[in-house]
């Protein structure tokens, strides 16, 4: 997952699909692909100043990685999972990575039952996001 070619930059649109969002953020690096990703459910929601609760926009931005090493810990991402075929978008925070197996923890903010962490092999991660902003479905907005 290093840096985008046309190819891949055509393969990234295919898998975001038209963007359904067009939202104003200040911020934004020049030259760098930003992307707003609705987030469903309460799995990252624990009622705490990170919550990040179901209804609430995250703006992503790509993030090219070309080994477990590179992914950033402790923070929220987005995850583009491509999984024998089928894919799937998750925002979740990694907090923890096994080399060995080559796979990343994808912890839920949510302590509740049925929010158990995910190992996911690093294989099936096609694109990673930092989430640079977080736009709640009240109005407010903050930078994790």
């Amino acid at each position: 997952m290093g840096s985008i070619s046309n190819e891949d930059e055509q393969e990234l649109k295919k898998a975001l699909g038209k963007p359904k969002y067009y939202l104003d953020a200040p911020d934004k690096i020049a030259g760098e692909r930003y992307y707003w990703f609705p987030n469903q459910g309460d799995s990252m929601n624990d009622h705490s100043e990170r919550s990040i609760p179901g209804g609430s926009m995250v703006l992503g931005r790509l993030l090219p990685v070309k080994n477990l090493e590179e992914v950033p810990l402790h923070r929220p991402l987005v995850f583009i999972i491509d999984y024998h075929g089928e894919q799937f978008c998750l925002l979740k925070c990694p907090i923890e990575t096994n080399t060995d197996a080559n796979k990343l923890c994808l912890h839920s903010y949510n302590p509740g039952p049925g929010y158990d962490d995910l190992w996911l092999p690093f294989q099936y991660l096609k694109y990673i996001f930092i989430v640079e902003r977080v736009r709640r479905p009240n109005g407010s907005e903050f930078v994790p």
